[in-house]
């Protein structure tokens, strides 16, 4: 899993009526984290995307972009919950320098 620390750019692919990315928009919201959603419903061009560079269309989808051009794709709402919890600290602070 991509360190934290080596984080350049994060995205929530979802939709609205998803449980699965309520509870991962939720958890988001509670830890202050400014982390833009792509709505896959709401624009066909964000699932085309989430399919071509992630391999699936499953959502919620974490896109984590990295300083050394790397990208991973984090699918399972408890998966991206377990980690934007882990690290919650530096993704804030990416908030920040981004902002």
């Amino acid at each position: 899993m991509t360190q934290a620390t080596n984080v350049k750019n994060l995205s929530l692919y979802h939709f609205q009526a998803c449980p699965f990315c309520a509870r991962t928009r939720q958890v988001i919201d509670l830890l202050g984290l400014d982390i833009p959603k792509k709505d896959t419903r709401l624009k066909p061009a964000y699932r085309t995307e989430l399919v071509q560079q992630g391999g699936r269309s499953q959502v919620p989808c974490l896109k984590i972009e990295t300083l050394d051009g790397q990208t991973e794709w984090l699918y399972e709402s408890s998966d991206i919950i377990k980690y934007l919890r882990a690290n919650a600290d530096i993704l804030s602070e990416l908030n920040t320098q981004t902002a």
